[in-house]
């Protein structure tokens, strides 16, 4: 357990000083994603520059706390492996995790579910032949067994990324679906049904009713207010997220009207807030766990909510220029590519399927705006093999 421990806080503190997930995967999108269009690439690379720095801001203070709470999780769900391992040593072990990598060789052409087969044995077989080679005393004494290990997993990782070539937006769903390390996890599942409960009465207060300049400023001078007193409890935090859900779907409700002005102030706003909140669990003002779930709940619902706006926008037709059309297809792929294990694990059946509806809408989406000139469809339709990529490189 110790050993495990040491293992978990090392990891974490790696990644605690790197740069957040979001901004390392909206950096290597960014030449991507700015080629949808020809005159696109300015509008686009403002609207990811904006995001990126609130991001910035919340993730890194947010991400070493997240990493602790959910290391007990992890422990737990390393050990619950289906299959049952007899390694006789080290060298047998990573034997054995050859044998493995040799299994996967060839496969190119596989489809979503056996891609998605291939990395959940991935974890089950890593995990357990490094807590295995862990075990022997020449694991820290020398460097040998470390490297052969890391020399395996990048042979199955460069095997893995190999069969991204033909990837739809709908495969790309279909494997995070079904790779999470967190899906099956009990914990986990008890405090999501209590803060689904809490989602579901979210829709029962309606957008408010206001022209979007109005709209905008009352959002302002909510996000202002609450930064100013603070969140100080459960109940603060649950009425700041009733609260912000409804100046949200105002937002989402002028979004069209909302591309030309600037959301900056209340951008830098709501990510102070979070990472407010995040620094309070962290010191158990707030409860921690129950915080997580709920913040990651919070911001599944946006990126459906926005995503689905965006496509419904974009499947009626009501695009004025290519910069729209591109942030709007930009917004569309944020949860295919911003959503981690936990936040893939904290979607509604309800999002799932909106997101797998909207995976499935992309191909026609794409054709539809290509045929107005205003994306690139080849290098679009290359797009979600990108995103797979990129989730199997994080794995």
């Amino acid at each position: 357990m110790s050993l495990m421990w040491n293992f978990i806080c090392i990891f974490a503190r790696k990644i605690f000083n790197y740069m957040p997930m979001d901004n390392r995967n909206t950096v290597q999108l960014n030449s991507f994603v700015g080629c949808l269009g020809n005159s696109s690439a300015t509008g686009l690379k403002n609207q990811m520059k904006e995001s990126k720095a609130s991001e910035r801001k919340t993730t890194q203070q947010s991400l070493f706390f997240h990493l602790l709470f959910l290391c007990a999780l992890l422990m737990i769900t390393s050990c619950s492996g289906s299959r049952q391992y007899d390694f006789k040593s080290s060298e047998d072990a990573l034997k054995q995790y050859q044998a493995f990598f040799q299994t996967i060789k060839g496969h190119s052409d596989s489809d979503s579910e056996q891609l998605a087969g291939f990395i959940n044995q991935w974890h089950e077989y890593g995990d357990t032949v490094l807590n295995f080679i862990r075990k022997d005393p020449s694991f820290n004494a020398h460097s040998g067994l470390s490297m052969k290990y890391d020399l395996i997993s990048d042979s199955i990782r460069t095997e893995l990324l190999g069969m991204t070539g033909n990837c739809t937006l709908s495969d790309v769903a279909y494997v995070k679906f079904h790779t999470s390390l967190y899906k099956d996890n009990e914990e986990l599942g008890s405090l999501k049904e209590n803060a689904i409960k809490f989602f579901a009465t979210l829709d029962q207060s309606p957008a408010y009713d206001l022209e979007v300049h109005r709209a905008l400023v009352n959002y302002s001078k909510f996000l202002l207010s609450t930064k100013s007193h603070g969140i100080k409890s459960r109940k603060e935090l649950v009425a700041f997220l009733h609260e912000e859900d409804r100046h949200f779907r105002t937002f989402l409700a002028h979004i069209d009207e909302c591309s030309s002005i600037g959301m900056t102030e209340i951008t830098n706003q709501t990510a102070d807030i979070c990472s407010a909140i995040y620094k309070s669990a962290s010191r158990n003002k707030l409860p921690a766990s129950e915080t997580l779930v709920l913040m990651s709940m919070r911001t599944d619902r946006r990126l459906i909510l926005n995503a689905q706006v965006c496509r419904d926008a974009l499947k009626r037709g009501k695009i004025r220029d290519a910069i729209q059309a591109n942030a709007y297809l930009w917004m569309i792929l944020q949860p295919y590519l911003s959503m981690d294990a936990l936040a893939i694990a904290m979607l509604t059946p309800e999002q799932a399927q909106l997101m797998t509806d909207i995976a499935k809408d992309y191909p026609a989406i794409i054709t539809r705006l290509e045929g107005k000139h205003l994306v690139n469809k080849e290098v679009s339709n290359r797009i979600p093999a990108q995103l797979m990529r990129l989730y199997i490189s994080t794995l």
